[in-house]
């Protein structure tokens, strides 16, 4: 735990050191610890290990000492990392929550930063117990997620430790005021980004992360680019020689193709002409007509004379 060196002159004699403590700036997430909660020593098992001169500290916390008979450049500052993993402690049990019910409802803590949450009140949270890990947070209950304190309650500069308040503390209370809990942000309420009036597709962002990770483009001088249209220009006008040089066979190739294609259909056309016995066929065929022609004619002439002489 930190504190501003210049605000530590502020305390006096008269004031309490929990309270001049709690009235730091940048300390509006702390509340006062029971006195009755400090002296118990099983409240402060474990603890000795954890900041040097522990009596010492102490004893400034419980005003057993003045603070001009303490070394204020060391004994203060294990004196507030003291007095804050009691308060980790404190915060957890009855009276702990009943008082930092009246912060949460005062809204001492802040509020969530997003939109959809509508100012919803969040509580302080540590993302580890251990000291000298991270600073303090603040997790909303309403989207459920943790950020970073507003600049309002870090001003001065001081260094608010995580472990503080702890991983359970804001879990804990709103299981015990449960009816302080709001409702879950739903997913409908989410922001959707647009690009004029259009839903941006996830392929998007995937396609700008694959080029993100392939790294800029590589810039060619001038000479390179150069070299790089006479080679395409090259490759374009050979191409353009061999389609040109290509065209007048195709002709040629054609009429042979048609030629063969002719003869064969002579060969598949006129087999009458070159199959005897399909001649021979025809010429007895037509003799034969000529005979049915001549006995016809024969009889019609028989059948003239039988008139006659009749008559």
């Amino acid at each position: 735990m930190a504190y501003n060196d210049d605000e530590s002159s502020a305390s006096g004699n008269d004031e309490p050191w929990i309270q001049w403590f709690c009235k730091l700036r940048g300390h509006e997430m702390f509340c006062e610890v029971e006195r009755a909660y400090i002296e118990d020593g099983f409240n402060l098992y474990g603890l000795r290990g954890c900041v040097g001169n522990f009596l010492d500290c102490l004893d400034l916390i419980l005003d057993r000492v003045g603070p001009d008979d303490s070394d204020e450049s060391h004994l203060t500052q294990n004196a507030c990392t003291l007095y804050g993993l009691i308060h980790a402690r404190y915060i957890i049990t009855a009276h702990g929550l009943d008082a930092m019910y009246n912060k949460y409802a005062s809204k001492d803590f802040g509020t969530c930063p997003l939109v959809n949450c509508s100012g919803q009140p969040v509580l302080p949270l540590g993302l580890k117990d251990e000291v000298g890990y991270d600073s303090v947070k603040v997790y909303c209950p309403k989207c459920q997620r943790v950020y970073s304190p507003p600049p309002t309650s870090r001003r001065g500069g001081s260094f608010v430790d995580g472990a503080a308040f702890g991983t359970t503390f804001p879990h804990l209370f709103l299981m015990t005021f449960n009816n302080l809990a709001p409702d879950r942000l739903a997913n409908d309420q989410a922001y959707v980004p647009r690009v004029f009036g259009f839903r941006v597709h996830r392929s998007a962002h995937r396609r700008l992360d694959r080029a993100a990770a392939a790294g800029p483009p590589a810039v060619r001088s001038r000479p390179e680019i150069v070299a790089a249209e006479v080679a395409a220009d090259a490759a374009a006008s050979r191409q353009k020689e061999e389609d040109a040089a290509a065209a007048p066979q195709r002709p040629a190739v054609d009429a042979v193709m048609k030629g063969e294609g002719t003869s064969a259909a002579g060969r598949i056309a006129g087999p009458d002409n070159d199959d005897p016995t399909q001649g021979k066929r025809k010429n007895s065929g037509a003799a034969t007509q000529k005979m049915e022609k001549t006995g016809n004619g024969e009889e019609e002439s028989a059948g003239s004379n039988t008139k006659r002489s009749k008559r």
